[in-house]
């Protein structure tokens, strides 16, 4: 109901298009989107493109391309940035025509991901010059600290204007739990624990919230296809609460926190008992716990991976405890 009113809010701004164009964009709306909801990204682009000679500032098309070059772009530690600016620069035109009130959840949630992924972009690239400085001769150091301290300048300027949308959305009450989850990935990266914190059991509520809904329309499925499909939403969300978990826990054997680090570890190997890594990583925590037949046990499953390569390190470390 909220797209259909959308799109004739939408179709009512081309007035200067005839019958015959209005009803192609409309059809190339509407197979734009189930396409991107299908993960179908290229199909979804072409009718994205197609819409646009016809509406060329069509707010919700340009929206869902700056979306889709988001998800095409390189991850934030590579080298090849062209798809990630092409996104973040045309997310942020469609993000200035309006003010925060007035803009659809997804253009937020697009370009406040856009700031996430080029904050980390530039954060990754201050270290490598403050690693590079470290090694450098006295003259040359100095010039690369200040290149340093400029990209985490950068970094500190999107991660913000991150935080700063997620935060309106949270007010909002939009997109709760993939809003919590990039709150707590901003957090752990900038060192801030009681935000970390926070997000991440806000993040842990809404994601038992929405297994626990999918669950329901599961069980009251009328049909089997609805039925197959919110199956499939449900094994979503739980890999993403088991990704969150780990995240959780890594945060906490950071500082320490082992019990609470277990705690995560439990249920992370609970919503996938073939998670070997969990396996090493609970191991070690519970070594630190004092439990050394329990992280015995652990190290034996984790060594049980089939797909682990000969000479890995954690396995090395995880042989010799198990000798002992």
């Amino acid at each position: 109901m909220r797209y259909a009113a959308v799109l004739l809010f939408l179709l009512a701004g081309c007035s200067s298009l005839d019958s015959d164009q209005r009803a192609r964009l409309a059809s190339h709306q509407a197979q734009a989107k189930i396409y991107y909801e299908g993960g179908e990204y290229g199909r979804a682009l072409d009718q994205v493109e197609r819409g646009l000679e016809l509406a060329p500032d069509d707010y919700g098309l340009l929206s869902m391309k700056g979306g889709i070059l988001l998800l095409a772009s390189s991850n934030a530690s590579g080298t090849d940035h062209r798809l990630l600016d092409k996104a973040t620069t045309l997310l942020e035109q469609q993000f200035a025509e309006r003010s925060m009130a007035r803009h659809e959840p997804h253009l937020l949630l697009n370009h406040a991901r856009a700031q996430q992924k080029q904050g980390l972009r530039h954060l990754g690239e201050a270290i490598r010059l403050e690693g590079q400085a470290s090694r450098a001769p006295t003259g040359d150091a100095e010039a690369l600290r200040q290149k340093a301290v400029a990209e985490r300048a950068l970094s500190d300027q999107h991660l913000d204007e991150a935080w700063r949308v997620f935060d309106a959305m949270v007010e909002r009450g939009e997109l709760l739990r993939v809003v919590h989850n990039h709150r707590l990935q901003i957090a752990m990266q900038r060192g801030r624990n009681a935000d970390f914190e926070a997000a991440a059991k806000a993040y842990l509520e809404q994601s038992a919230r929405a297994v626990e809904i999918t669950q329901k329309r599961i069980q009251d499925a009328q049909n089997v296809d609805f039925e197959n499909e919110q199956m499939r939403v449900r094994r979503e969300l739980l890999d993403e609460e088991r990704e969150v978990r780990s995240l959780i826990a890594e945060f906490h054997y950071a500082r320490k926190n082992f019990k609470d680090a277990r705690l995560q570890l439990d249920k992370v190997v609970e919503l996938d008992p073939r998670q070997f890594v969990a396996y090493y990583t609970r191991g070690r925590v519970l070594l630190e716990l004092g439990l050394v037949d329990e992280a015995k046990a652990d190290f034996r499953r984790f060594l049980a991976d089939p797909s682990m390569p000969a000479g890995n390190e954690k396995a090395v470390f995880a042989m010799q405890v198990v000798d002992r």
